[in-house]
């Protein structure tokens, strides 16, 4: 079971659900980001389609010089089968060739109020801490002339 999915970072970050919605069950299973600037210029090759998209003010201005072909193109290329979020910064609008694409695909678009550079690093923090590698270990901790000791072992073994 996944430790994220896209309906957590829904909530945690009030993020508002533009299109796309049977998506936001969707596993987030990468902590990285990506701006797809490059995408945006047609460039998918080394597209990680894996990461939480994020779609700030220079790469939606460049999308709207693109002619209207291109644009459709665009955006199906960006919706994946596997693509977990594509999020818009700073309120702005979503293009409707982005909204036709995410319905299509279940690809979740959200929006958010804040700046790129704010929620990338929120965003970041927020994933990094709940993707985070963890151990369960039975131990006991004991203090022995001012040096911590830990002692492990299994349960019931007599670790005191």
């Amino acid at each position: 079971m996944p430790k994220v999915r896209t309906k957590d970072i829904m909530e945690q970050f009030h993020l508002e659900l533009v299109s796309g919605e049977e998506g936001i069950n969707r596993p987030i299973t990468i902590s990285d980001l990506s701006r797809p600037g490059i995408e945006m210029a047609g460039y998918f090759t080394y597209y990680p389609k894996e990461r939480v998209q994020l779609l700030g003010k220079t790469e939606l201005s460049f999308f709207e010089q693109l002619p209207e072909r291109e644009r459709k193109q665009r955006m199906m290329s960006l919706c994946t089968d596997i693509t977990p979020a594509i999020i818009l910064s700073r309120d702005r609008d979503v293009p409707k060739e982005l909204i036709e694409a995410s319905n299509e695909n279940g690809v979740p678009v959200l929006r958010s109020s804040l700046k790129t550079t704010r929620l990338s690093s929120r965003l970041t923090n927020f994933l990094e801490s709940k993707l985070a590698p963890t151990t369960a270990i039975h131990g006991v901790l004991v203090d022995v002339y001012g040096v911590g000791v830990l002692l492990i072992g299994k349960s019931g073994v007599g670790k005191k």
